[in-house]
């Protein structure tokens, strides 16, 4: 090649790139005069390459073929990390403006769209923004990378002005009104700051040093390597150094197999697109480009004739007759792997990295680029205790401190709520003060106590005061079964651990700050207080430093910043940030993004996510700019990203041994193969060897993996307990459980398990019945003759008596008081009317009978609501409800029994200070505290009559109590449940999904 010529080069994509680039420089390319480089002579030679992971795996490469020892290693970089330090005032260096970080131009994008939003209310984004200020996050996210296009590819923000020349829709009008921020407004704040966006400052950087390699005419060696030139800045640094004596640029797989008229119709969709684009901008041709290693073999000529273009896809046959065995030799190590499913597909990659560990020293790549499916493929590898290593790292949130802080960002932005504030205190590093094994036993009493009671959580500063009222000897029957055995020393200490978090948690919610460092400087604070040095440990540790650090010193660009604000940021900042791990991992196993994978090769690539819609990905243009937009602006379509993943699968393709893995169906929706792996497929069908690669056996052994070794139904569960251990003693409504699910009470009584309710901020209707009923009662007792003066009033006052126990709870309050004012006011309308004919009433009393079963005396207990006495010697028994209420039918039948074994109760005499009494009225009073707050149902038409059917359900009852006397009889699970599909508290324990759905009834 004479001066005048660039230095072009090209390694085939089925040869090891960086192996043949080592090779070539140790022989003393690019210098072609025949001298090879000594020990010592390497360091004079600069490689630029694309990725940090190619850096790493070319020095490994030099390291090994030089013995390791004694040789300085080339000065080996990546290509957008141009060390600044090269260039020269006369260069245009200090024309460069202060790099302004990723974070600081969101903050400056969000306060330039709050000052649109402030200079245009009338508008519906505008008033959005303002009612929901976050929302400005995303708007700022989706600006910035609608800028770093403009800014990548070399498009000044002014020309967004010319965009007004076309016709457009109202909605596409109104958008270039907003982009006026990033023409004007951005600029503007850019030069004030005397600073550069983040891909600007990067292209100026390329072109720099173009412009210092022009002037410098350097003679040292100089290789650009594995770029395409896709960027305008690189294509301009890859002119300067092809342009260098002793300069060279080393393109990846450039098709050489090509025919003219395909090449000529190349579009942006395939792989190589850019590299024609890069030949025209250096004014060469492929013809000028020379081959590096060896020539291309059969899977380079394959890959060629599978990315064909469309416009001369009419030469295909003529190009594949008689080439079947060069096809078939191309397809040596290829394999065709279809998976039913992305879960499926991720066990099926597992399976073959896994294999791939039985030969000592053999190496694979998972090449994927979906974040989901190689994290899916990482756990599947747990199953056998091997690490892969990950190039992409995971999300510094999923990390200790940083993951902290993200559930105190969402408790506080809950306002404390039950799900995130026992979130918050189960986590490892929220000790507060105390040992991590003293912090969760108190952090389990207070979910246990507080948050797991159907009240939700109680203010935040009022923890410690509402632990103390629910742990009181009063109220502790309303705690679960689980905290039972908890001494009062115990509860004492726990208590000063509620007072802890609240000292640390409650200042937060008052007196919030208005700009983001002082947010950051609050929260800081308080994950310190909680986890204490703990909060800057551990990995990811330095990560999330940093990210303080960075976000307190960009906070500058943003004025105002309230909470919601606040979290959005942080939440966005920590899940962008990667972490990977600094620990050695000795496996040969790797996940590679597909620009990572360029460059790079295995003993086995596996390509997954070969779908369309994943790889390739759908063409977006983005919110902002449509097509005609597009070209208006000289941007590239975004088709042209096709041809860029299109162009790293060839290059993956090349390796020795490919698996290629698509899935059937991507979640509930059929899935399409790659557009690539249907004309595999159309090849190997031209040369009759679809049969041979159709089926592949990985996938079959995935499933084998899941598939037991026989199927045996699960059968339903009997449990027969011996007969002492069954209950001895149940109450009515208990009884109604034994008939509809004796499994239940073979759980809670045999079993002794009790059902802990779930953590919830929704409010439990049985919590609200039992404040209401116990303020209803204290009222009849009280007055159990005649009515008060005032009915309503009194009510009310017993009413703030049992709603003192939730003044911690301003919400639930706020909720269930004006329901109960509202009862209270209509049970004083109703009650003179219902005392009519009473004697007294009866309330909140307890009663039981004995009588024996079996030879066993077994003890019937109730609770009853409401006993009226009458005048002529009956009674008259009432139940409020505070939820649903049984049918007439239901209690007739003895599927609702309470109130008719209530009766019979009454008639043996089991209430204290109440003589045997017959019964005849049962009434159910619905309280909801709506509209109306109440409602009666007399059970005016029982068949039979309410005592004769009070003692038919009695004898009834005594008959299956004596079957559960024998220890023939099982706890059948679910026997007679309301509705099929109704839910039971143990059914999780009887399987009932298993057994039910595998036929196990039988």
């Amino acid at each position: 090649m004479t001066a005048d010529i660039p230095r072009l080069f090209t390694i085939a994509p089925d040869r090891r790139f960086l192996e043949v680039l080592a090779a070539a420089v140790l022989k003393g390319f690019p210098y072609t005069d025949g001298r090879t480089p000594g020990t010592l002579d390497l360091a004079r030679w600069t490689i630029l390459l694309p990725t940090r992971r190619a850096v790493r795996e070319l020095e490994d490469i030099f390291f090994r073929k030089t013995g390791g020892s004694g040789v300085l290693l080339p000065r080996i970089r990546p290509l957008g990390d141009i060390d600044e330090d090269l260039l020269q005032p006369e260069h245009g260096v200090d024309e460069l403006g202060t790099p302004v970080s990723v974070p600081g131009q969101l903050l400056l994008l969000m306060d330039l769209i709050d000052e649109w939003a402030a200079a245009h209310p009338a508008t519906r984004l505008a008033q959005e923004i303002a009612a929901a200020p976050h929302q400005a996050g995303g708007l700022a996210q989706s600006l910035a990378e609608l800028l770093d296009a403009l800014e990548t590819e070399d498009v000044e923000v002014a020309k967004i002005a010319d965009l007004y020349g076309l016709e457009s829709a109202r909605h596409r009008e109104a958008i270039l009104e907003f982009l006026a921020i990033a023409r004007e407004k951005y600029p503007q704040r850019l030069a004030e700051e005397n600073a550069m966006g983040p891909q600007a400052r990067r292209s100026a950087i390329l072109r720099r040093e173009a412009k210092r390699l022009e002037f410098t005419r350097t003679e040292r060696p100089f290789i650009a390597a594995g770029s395409t030139g896709s960027i305008p800045a690189t294509c301009t640094l890859l002119k300067a150094i092809a342009g260098l004596a002793n300069g060279a640029v080393v393109l990846p797989g450039l098709d050489q197999f090509m025919d003219e008229a395909s090449w000529t119709a190349i579009g942006p969709t395939h792989p190589q697109h850019a590299m024609k684009q890069l030949l025209a901008r250096l004014n060469a041709t492929r013809q000028m480009v020379a081959e590096m290693g060896d020539a291309p073999g059969p899977r380079a000529w394959l890959a060629s004739e599978l990315m064909r273009p469309a416009e001369t896809a009419h030469l295909w046959h003529g190009a594949l007759k008689g080439q079947e065995a060069r096809v078939a030799g191309a397809m040596q190590g290829v394999e065709l792997v279809e998976t039913r499913s992305i879960p499926e597909q991720a066990v099926t990659a597992a399976l073959i990295l896994r294999e791939c560990l039985e030969t000592p020293g053999r190496s694979a790549c998972l090449v994927t680029p979906d974040r989901q499916l190689a994290r899916r493929v990482k756990v599947e590898l747990q199953r056998w205790n091997i690490t892969i290593n990950d190039s992409a790292g995971e999300p510094l949130i999923r990390f200790g401190g940083a993951s902290l802080l993200n559930l105190l960002l969402e408790a506080l932005l809950q306002d404390f709520a039950a799900e995130p504030l026992a979130a918050l205190l189960r986590h490892e590093l929220a000790i507060f003060g105390l040992s991590q094994e003293e912090a969760r036993h108190h952090a389990s009493l207070i979910e246990l106590a507080l948050l797991r009671t159907g009240t939700g959580a109680p203010e935040i500063g009022k923890l410690s005061h509402a632990l103390r009222i629910a742990t009181e000897k009063d109220n502790r029957r309303a705690l679960p079964l689980a905290v039972k055995h908890v001494t009062d020393p115990q509860w004492e200490a726990t208590i000063a651990q509620a007072r802890r978090i609240s000292e640390v948690l409650a200042p937060l919610t008052a007196g919030a700050p208005n700009t983001l460092a002082e947010h950051l400087d609050r929260l800081a604070a308080a994950c310190e207080a909680i986890a204490g040095e703990a909060f800057w440990a551990g990995d990811g540790s330095e990560e999330l430093s940093d990210a303080f650090a960075l976000l307190k010193q960009e906070s500058r660009f943003l004025k105002h910043c309230d909470l919601q604000r606040t979290a959005a940021i942080l939440r966005h900042w920590l899940h962008g940030l990667p972490v990977r791990s600094q620990s050695h991992n000795p496996t040969p196993l790797s996940i590679l993004g597909l620009l990572e994978a360029r460059l790079i090769r295995a003993d086995v690539m596996v390509l997954a996510g070969l779908n369309e819609g994943t790889w390739p990905g759908a063409a977006d243009c983005g919110p902002w700019l449509n097509r005609p937009m597009r070209d208006v602006l000289e941007m590239k379509q975004p088709e042209a990203q096709i041809g860029q993943t299109a162009h790293d699968f060839v290059q993956a393709f090349g390796n020795r041994h490919v698996k290629l893995l698509w899935s059937r169906r991507i979640g509930d929706s059929p899935g399409t193969p790659s557009r690539w792996l249907h004309r595999l497929q159309m090849i190997l069908e031209t040369a009759k060897l679809k049969e041979q690669f159709a089926t592949s056996p990985w996938p079959q052994m995935a499933r084998n993996l899941a598939a037991p070794a026989e199927v045996r139904p699960t059968p339903m569960p009997k449990p027969r307990p011996a007969v002492a251990l069954r209950p001895k003693a149940l109450s009515v409504t208990r009884i109604e459980k034994l008939i509809r699910d004796p499994y239940a009470i073979y759980a809670r009584f045999v079993l002794q398990l009790e059902p802990v309710k779930p953590v919830s901020s929704v409010p439990d209707p049985a919590r609200r019945g039992t404040i209401f009923h116990d303020a209803i009662g204290d009222f009849l007792t009280q007055f159990p003759k005649d009515l008060p003066v005032d009915a309503a009033a009194e009510l009310e006052h017993h009413g703030r008596q049992h709603f003192r126990q939730i003044d911690d709870y301003p919400g639930l309050v706020s909720f269930w008081w004006p329901r109960f004012r509202r009862i209270a006011a209509w049970m004083a309308e109703k009650e003179p009317g219902w005392r009519a004919g009473i004697e007294r009433v009866v309330a909140e009393r307890n009663g039981a009978i004995k009588f024996p079963v079996a030879g066993t005396d077994f003890s019937l207990t109730c609770r009853v609501d409401r006993i009226d006495l009458m005048a002529d010697g009956s009674a008259r028994i009432v139940d409020y409800k505070t939820g649903g209420v049984p049918s007439t039918r239901e209690v007739e039948v003895g599927l609702a029994p309470q109130l008719t074994l209530q009766a019979a109760i009454l008639a043996r005499g089991g209430f204290s200070d109440v003589n045997p009494t017959q019964t005849g009225q049962v009434w159910y009073v619905k309280l909801s505290g709506g509209n109306p707050a109440g409602e009666v149902k007399e059970l005016k038409k029982l068949d039979p009559p309410v005592m004769e059917l009070a003692e038919k359900h009695f004898a009834e009852l005594q008959k299956l109590l004596a079957k559960y006397a024998s220890v023939g009889q099982p706890y059948y699970p679910r026997t007679i449940m309301k509705k099929e599909d109704d839910p039971s508290d143990y059914d999780h324990l009887s399987r009932f999904q298993e057994w039910s759905l595998s036929g196990g009834k039988a």
